[in-house]
This record gives C-alpha cells, structure tokens and sequence, in this order.
C-alpha cells in the first residue's frame, strides 16, 4: 500500500469514528489473540510492526528471546459495525480489526505462526500448480449465560434442523451474527438451527485455505461478542453434554490446476477423477495424524463416537453421510466437484487443520495412493466383521492416540514444521497428563461409596 492509499484508509477510519485497531493472530492452539491500538498508529504498525513479548504465548518463544513484531494484512481489515460506548464517558466509537502476521525481531517470518504455515503450504502448493479451495460448515452451541446444561434432561426448548419461530431468542441472535459479519464483508450463504436445540450453524462463501481460515477465526470472536451482548454464550466446544449431540465443523475442498477442478474428470462414469480418488487416499493414509490439527482437544474424540450421526469409520461415498469422506451432489460439477471431509470440529485451529488436509491429500496425489473401494450402504449398520473385510478401520478414539500418530508421520510434521510439531506434541501430552490426573464428577459418583 503507497503512502497516498495508507492516508485514505486512515482518513476513511477517522470518519468512520473508528478509535482503535485491533491486530488479531491466532496462536498454535488456535486460541484468538489480540493487540489493541490506537488508530493513529496504524501507520507505524503496517511501515514498522508492533512489538511484542513473544514468550507469553505459548509455542512463540523463550523468554531468554522474546521480542517478535506483528504485522497487519490490510486486506483483511474490517470495521465492526456496531458503535461501542465508551465505559467513562458518553462518548461512541467503532473498532477495526486486522489480521496479523507474526514476523521474528530480524524480520523474517516466524515459523510458529499458524497462519504463516499455512500461508507457506499454500505457496509451495502454487509454486507446483496447485490451488486449492476450502470452506467449511462452522457449528456451535448458543447458551444462556452461566453454566451449560449437563445433560439432555435439562434441555428446555425443542428447537430443531432448520426451525425457526416467533420468540426463537437464539435464532433471532445468530440472525443479528449473520448481520454483523455481511456487514463486514464476509459473505456468508445460510444459517440454521441445526438438527437439535441450542445447536447452530453458519456456512459462507468457499474461498482460498488462508481466507477461509481467517474468516472461521473472524466469525468464531463475531458469534462470541454479539451473543454476549444478548446474554448468550456462544461456545465451540464440541461436546459439552455427554448424552447430547455434538459440534462438527465439516470442511469442503478442492484442488484446481490452470482453473481446471482436477477432483473432476466428465469421462468417469462417478464424474469424479482418479486425482480425487488419490487425494482420499493420501486422507486416510495419514488421517490418524492429520486429526491432532482436525479434532485437537480430549473432548474432539468424546464427539467421535457412534450414536450422534459423527463420523467414527474411515471410509468414503458419493452422498453417504455416515462416512468420514463424501462427495456431495453438485449441479456444476466443472467448477463444485468437491469433498466433505466430516471429522474436523470448531476447537480446532483451522490454520493447522486446513495444512493438515491438503498435506495429506497432496501426498495421496502424488503418490497416486489408491482408497478402498466407495461405501453407499449405511457404515453404521455394517458389523465389525464387515467392515474389517471391506478395509473399513475406526477413526483415532483419543488425543493419545492422535498425538502418537502425528510423531510418527513425517508428512504432517513436514508440513506444519518441526518446531510446531514438537510444540504441539509437548502440549498436548501435557494436556492429557492434566486431564488423566484430574478427578471428575463421573468417577465421584461412580467410585465415591465403594
């Protein structure tokens, strides 16, 4: 941006009444992080960065070399349309917001940031042809404030898939989410009460992995802010009651080379490509540590489990949505031929899970790796025996078991980096000693009279 345009945008913030940017990057864990300035030093932060003490984030750096610089991408910038009241005074004004990029203090770019693995997959993907296209399907709870129902007994109301009414609170909040981020330009296609109360789901425009990461990050502190504001509380926890349904986050993608979909091939009776076919068999080839960056938490796997229509076997279908891979129907295969890949959930960073899939899928292309054959009966109806025969195997039933296979697999490690793979491997085998030394309700009341 020459200086010319940097003073317009200033100029256009100033009468847009905005008072303060706010630079948001989303750390190795995937949690959203902020630093606030005033809007007059947007000119310093794009021409110089802003400094800050990198070992206070998690994964960043040692606090024996702390200082990193984040800076903004102004392409991301967007102005929240709602006028914040200032708490000691009368006086309004709006906030901005922009994405950062994490830089070390020489300048280069820092190989822990999350979206810049992504964002250096992508270029190495494009350096060989490759564009790739990712969207997803983000659900989340909306509860009212305080603690969450425990179990589905204390389910008040029976709003289900796609219900609305009258007095639906919770509809009418995610409605005013919707408003709020169209209004920032993100184009957002639906939204839904999903298949039971309390359940939500909101799906936009398919675009690049890095935008459509961005945007998940974007509407995730949307959904938060607005709900609040409405004594709501939105959570993307995947399975916060045991006995109820859970969230998922089902992403879509596709893999174009010259503005050709090479996931589609017209003279294939399926319609669908040997390319794509290899491109599942590179998920499933590596989807057991693929899935730490898919489903990164102790309670990703409480939702993988059978009984809530949650993908528990790897295999795939053309339009069978009791597989971990379909192929949904499109009326423009040429341009939409894509897959659904159905185990990802919101917890996850989508920076690292979207490297993760196309690291997998990619492998799977360029190693021509076959998948087993295509399922169109029901996975869940099949037995044991059946599935064993058809190559059917069940997805990972732990973080445990995510973490050992993410160590194992120099595919996925390559592709994140080691330095984040070996943080994120410390982390969770930290998190999981946490939780295993933990003692919970369940076990209270299970082992407290023996």
């Amino acid at each position: 941006m020459t200086p010319e345009e940097l003073a317009r945008l200033t100029g256009r913030l100033a009468e847009e009444r905005v008072e303060f940017v706010r630079l948001l990057f989303t750390d190795l864990l995937g949690e959203l992080r902020s630093i606030e300035i005033p809007r007059q030093r947007l000119k310093d932060a794009v021409e110089q960065g802003i400094a800050f003490d990198g070992s206070s984030v998690g994964g960043y750096a040692s606090i024996a070399d702390g200082d990193m610089v984040l800076t903004p991408d102004l392409s991301t910038l967007t102005i929240h349309p709602a006028l914040t009241p200032a708490s000691t005074s009368t006086e309004e004004y709006a906030v901005a917001g922009v994405i950062g990029d994490v830089f070390t203090s020489s300048g280069h770019p820092f190989s822990g940031d999350s979206r810049c693995i992504l964002r250096r997959f992508v270029d190495r993907a494009h350096a060989e042809g490759y564009r790739m296209c990712a969207g997803a399907e983000l659900e989340f709870f909306l509860f009212p404030e305080g603690d969450p129902p425990r179990s589905a007994a204390q389910i008040a109301h029976r709003a289900g898939y796609f219900s609305r009414s009258p007095v639906d609170v919770e509809a009418a909040v995610r409605e005013e989410i919707v408003l709020v981020l169209l209004r920032m330009g993100i184009a957002v296609e639906a939204s839904h009460h999903e298949i039971v109360p309390h359940i939500h789901e909101i799906d936009f425009e398919y675009s690049d992995p890095v935008t459509t990461a961005d945007r998940l990050m974007l509407i995730k502190f949307v959904a938060k802010a607005v709900a609040n504001a409405h004594g709501l509380k939105a959570v993307f926890m995947p399975k916060p009651i045991s006995d109820f349904a859970a969230c998922g986050m089902h992403v879509h993608v596709s893999v174009f080379r010259d503005d050709r979909n090479l996931f589609h091939d017209p003279e294939a009776p399926s319609g669908l490509s040997r390319t794509c076919h290899h491109f599942i068999g590179g998920l499933f080839d590596h989807f057991a540590a693929m899935t730490l960056l898919t489903n990164p938490t102790i309670n990703s796997y409480k939702r993988l489990v059978p009984g809530f229509e949650a993908p528990v076997n790897v295999a795939w279908g053309f339009r069978n949505r009791s597989t971990l891979v379909r192929i949904p129907a499109t009326k423009a295969p040429g341009t939409s031929t894509r897959l659904e890949l159905r185990s990802p959930d919101p917890s996850a960073n989508p920076y690292l899970a979207f490297t993760g899939i196309f690291a997998a899928g990619l492998h799977g292309m360029t190693s021509e790796t076959e998948p087993p054959p295509p399922i169109e009966e029901d996975v869940y109806a099949l037995s044991e025996e059946e599935k064993h025969t058809r190559g059917i195997r069940p997805v990972p039933s732990s973080l445990t078991e995510a973490v050992d296979a993410l160590e194992a697999n120099e595919v996925i490690r390559d592709a994140i980096g080691s330095e984040a793979g070996a943080y994120l491997i410390r982390a969770k085998r930290a998190e999981i000693a946490e939780f295993n030394a933990a003692v919970t309700d369940w076990e209270r009341s299970r082992y407290l009279d023996i």
